[in-house]
């Protein structure tokens, strides 16, 4: 098998889960409206009944405000999941990278949360939409936030914020409570993706003004000509 063919294989494999996720998000996205709906009726009848004085109605209404709760997180979520799934649809598109980061952070919110890292979100406003490759910057994000997680101890905070640049975005990841930070350390394969997109990579501003317990990277992603 030549390298070519082992990529188009590769290709079609990435393909065909994206179209697997997005279907499957749309499939829970119907039983979770069903659901919310019943329970939507649920909350007017205990509404029309009034709980005051009862127990059971008590309970009951507030059982009903969690499954709505619980119900409208995880629609949420597979919104989010369609969303990523369908980013390898169309190779090159234009994208709002604010919506991709924001789309990602959803995601990293549970494994932040298993190593008590704190990740915030400082997105820039007003940013154009950018001409690229949406699902390979999206993966490309998602490692380094990944090398990034390696770095960063209990109680650590990182911040990923972007910001309009001349012809692109910068995506700026800030590590507060790690004073130095060597690149070296990214995998080759993130770099050579990094190459692909046309995105530069530098040692960004990590530190704020008197900040001297933070260091950082940040990447200038082009809006690419389009064809």
């Amino acid at each position: 098998m030549t390298e070519k063919q082992e990529q188009a294989i590769r290709q079609q494999q990435i393909a065909s889960l994206g179209r697997l996720v997005a279907d499957f998000s749309h499939e829970m996205r119907n039983h979770l409206a069903v659901i919310q709906e019943a329970n939507g009726l649920l909350e007017d009848i205990l509404a029309m009944e009034g709980s005051k004085g009862s127990p059971l109605l008590v309970s009951l209404a507030e059982t009903a405000g969690q499954i709505g709760q619980r119900v409208r997180r995880s629609a949420d979520l597979c919104r989010y999941l369609s969303g990523m799934a369908h980013r390898s649809d169309t190779p090159l598109s234009f994208f709002a990278v604010n919506e991709l980061v924001e789309e990602l952070a959803v995601f990293l919110e549970r494994s932040a949360r298993s190593r008590k890292v704190v990740v915030q979100l400082d997105p820039g406003q007003g940013l154009e939409p950018i001409y690229n490759e949406p699902a390979l910057l999206q993966h490309v994000l998602y490692q380094l936030y990944v090398f990034c997680l390696d770095l960063l101890s209990k109680g650590q905070t990182l911040v990923i914020s972007t910001a309009q640049a001349e012809g692109g975005v910068v995506i700026s990841f800030r590590l507060v409570g790690v004073p130095k930070l060597d690149l070296a350390g990214m995998s080759e394969t993130v770099l050579a993706a990094l190459s692909s997109l046309g995105v530069k990579l530098e040692r960004g501003e990590g530190a704020g003004k008197g900040d001297i317990g933070s260091s950082g990277f940040r990447l200038v992603a082009p809006s690419l000509p389009v064809a």
